[in-house]
C-alpha cells in the first residue's frame, strides 16, 4: 500500500473529526508569537496545538474524535448504507451539518476498501508464489524454424528469453510498434510479479479516482432535460454512490473470506437494488425511469471500470524495470 494513499486517508479522517487537542494554549503562538489562551491564537487563528506527537497517538484522537464527540459518522452511515438516495437528498436540501461532507466520505471509504482489497491479496499469498522458475519449461516452448525445433521461452534461471520473442515477432510480422519495448516491459513484469504487483497497488486507486468526475458526467446526461437538479446535485450523488459501493464491497469481501461462494450473488441483488432505489429517491424519479437509467448506469460503470483498470494495468507494467 503506498505511503500517499495512506497520508491521504488519515488526512481525511482527521477532517472528520473535530481536530488535535489544544495542547499549546497558554503558551506563545508558534506563527506570530501572540500569548494563546484558548483552541485558536486570537491574532492570527493558527490552531494552538502541536502535531510532534507519536503517529499513532494522533490516530488514536482522530478516532475518539470522530465517534465520541463528533458523532457525524455515526449519524451518517446508518443512513448512508440502509436508505438509499436519503442521504443525498438530505444533503442537497441543506441539512448537511449533521453529516459528513460526501468528499471525505469518499476518501474513508475508498482508503477502507483499497486497505481491504491489498490485505486480502497479499494473505492469498498468490503473488508472492508467482515464481516463473517454477514454471514447466515444456509448457512454453515453442517451435522454432523450418526444422521444427522447440524451444523454451523460459530459460533455467526463470528469465524470459527476450531475444527469441522479438524474433518470433519479426518472422510473424507482428504489428507492435516499437516491438523490442513492448516486449521488454511485458518481460519486465513476467520476471518481477512483486514488482509490478507494487506497481498495481500504487496506480489502481489513483486511476479509479477518475470514476467519480465520469460517474457525475454520466448523471447529468441522463438528466440533462430534468432543471430543477444541478451538477453540484450529481456530484453529491456520485460521492454517496462510490462511498456505498467502497464500504459494501469492503464488507463483501470480508464476508467472502469467511463464508464462501453465497456472498457474490447476494452482493449483486443487493447493488442492483441500491442503485435503482438511490437513483429513483435521489432524483424523485420513478420506478421505470430509474430502472432505465440503472440498466444505463451498468453499462457505462462496465465499459469505464474496464478501461480504467486496463489502463492502471498498463501504466503498472511500463513502471517495472528489470
Amino acid at each position: 500500500m503506498s505511503t500517499e494513499l495512506e497520508t491521504l486517508g488519515a488526512a481525511s479522517i482527521g477532517g472528520a473529526s473535530s481536530g488535535p487537542k489544544a495542547d499549546r494554549a497558554g503558551q506563545p503562538c508558534l506563527n506570530c508569537g501572540s500569548p494563546v489562551t484558548d483552541r485558536y491564537c486570537p491574532n492570527c487563528g493558527q490552531l494552538s496545538a502541536s502535531f510532534h506527537r507519536p503517529f499513532w497517538s494522533l490516530i488514536g484522537e482522530i478516532i475518539s474524535d470522530t465517534f465520541s464527540v463528533d458523532g457525524r459518522i455515526a449519524r451518517t452511515l446508518p443512513v448512508l448504507l440502509f436508505r438509499p438516495g436519503v442521504l443525498t437528498r438530505s444533503y442537497t436540501d441543506g441539512k448537511r451539518a449533521r453529516y459528513v461532507p460526501p468528499f471525505r466520505l469518499f476518501l474513508i471509504s475508498s482508503l477502507i476498501f483499497y486497505l481491504a482489497l491489498f490485505w486480502v491479496v497479499d494473505s492469498t499469498g498468490i503473488i508472492g508464489n508467482m515464481n516463473i522458475g517454477d514454471i514447466d519449461r515444456d509448457e512454453v516452448a515453442v517451435v522454432v524454424g523450418d526444422d521444427g525445433e522447440r524451444q523454451t521461452l523460459i530459460d533455467q534461471d526463470g528469465n524470459v528469453d527476450r531475444e527469441l520473442i522479438k524474433r518470433l515477432a519479426e518472422e510473424d510480422e507482428v504489428g507492435l510498434g516499437d516491438t523490442d519495448f513492448v516486449i521488454d516491459r511485458a518481460a519486465n513484469v513476467v520476471e518481477n510479479p512483486e514488482a509490478f504487483w507494487a506497481e498495481i497497488k500504487t496506480w489502481t486507486p489513483r486511476i479509479s479516482f477518475f470514476l467519480v468526475p465520469l460517474t457525475i458526467l454520466a448523471l447529468v446526461i441522463m438528466h440533462i432535460w430534468r432543471r430543477s437538479l444541478y451538477v453540484y446535485d450529481h456530484t453529491i450523488h456520485a460521492l454517496h454512490l462510490h462511498s456505498w459501493i467502497y464500504l459494501v464491497g469492503t464488507l463483501a469481501m470480508i464476508a467472502a473470506q469467511m463464508s464462501g461462494g453465497w456472498v457474490g450473488p447476494v452482493f449483486s441483488i443487493v447493488f442492483f437494488f441500491y442503485i435503482w432505489r438511490s437513483l429513483s429517491v435521489a432524483t424523485a424519479s420513478g420506478a421505470i425511469m430509474s430502472f432505465i437509467r440503472l440498466i444505463m448506469m451498468l453499462v457505462f460503470w462496465s465499459f469505464t471500470f474496464s478501461t480504467l483498470l486496463l489502463t492502471a494495468i498498463i501504466i503498472s507494467g511500463l513502471a517495472v524495470r528489470a
